[in-house]
């Protein structure tokens, strides 16, 4: 049933109804819109619920031909990452979430939000392009520019957040020494007879072990280029939640459902 459901989704023109622009039955500037906590609540989850919420099923065409996948296609149950879609449910009316599962979807998606600096939000930075300031996305890069009419909708419903519930704490600073001492070295280290991480990470947007050009240690400039990148797949201050523990870590112990390569890990009990 799912993957019928995200053949539908890949397909050209199937989600076409689903409206990818700002409705004017539901403006967060309205001049009548009295602020109450929960006027703000309401009033913020049926912007999001018109259109942020459609743009996760919409079309791009398919990965190997020139296109990228839907954000469904790999955030719902495929990932445990943090943002983890609800599945959509077979309704009459085709596939869909239904209020109480997009209820969920708007509190997992407003976790990559900044409203007191919209520009910074995860949500906005992993789909948009490196060179425009994004972060860098596996699953493709979807607006060339903060001038897509996306972004542009996307940025309006975070900057109508209220910056006192929808802005991020500091996260904690990773400590690169400790990096480069303790943890760099799993990377060409192999495991079971499997191979070294460095035999696909060692370059493109998960490159994270990059192979020393002497073939024997890193440099400081190719460690602090694999440092960058791991960034990008953990969270600091929730590291269980992190992209880079939860790929190697065998599903059944509460890894990622996919992972191309090896499972590293076992179970969370590995010393590494």
């Amino acid at each position: 049933v799912r993957l019928a459901a995200f053949s539908l989704i890949a397909g050209v023109g199937v989600f076409g109804t689903l409206g990818l622009t700002a409705s004017n039955e539901v403006s967060l500037t309205d001049s009548t819109f009295t602020k109450t906590d929960e006027d703000v609540r309401r009033r913020s989850f049926d912007f999001y619920r018109q259109n942020i919420e459609p743009m996760f099923v919409r079309p791009r065409g398919y990965p190997n031909a020139g296109g990228n996948a839907a954000c469904v296609m790999c955030h719902t149950w495929q990932t445990s990452l943090r943002f983890q879609l609800e599945d959509m449910t077979d309704t009459p009316d085709g596939w869909a979430w239904t209020e109480g599962q997009s209820q969920m979807n708007y509190d997992v998606v407003t976790q990559l939000v900044n409203a007191s600096d919209p520009a910074s939000s995860r949500l906005l930075r992993k789909p948009l392009a490196v060179q425009a300031g994004g972060e860098g996305h596996t699953g493709g890069t979807y607006w060339e520019s903060n001038d897509d009419a996306e972004y542009q909708v996307v940025r309006e419903w975070i900057e109508m957040l209220p910056e006192d519930q929808f802005t991020p704490g500091p996260e904690p600073t990773l400590d690169f020494e400790f990096y480069r001492t303790c943890v760099q070295e799993v990377f060409r280290t192999p495991k079971y007879g499997q191979l070294e991480c460095t035999e696909c990470h060692a370059g493109g947007q998960a490159g994270f072990a990059p192979r020393p050009a002497n073939g024997t240690s890193w440099t400081d400039a190719e460690a602090q280029r694999g440092f960058d990148v791991i960034q990008r797949l953990i969270l600091p201050g929730n590291p269980i939640e992190s992209r880079w523990l939860l790929k190697p870590l065998h599903n059944e112990s509460g890894g990622s459902y996919t992972h191309n390569g090896v499972r590293r890990w076992q179970s969370m009990d590995d010393p590494e």
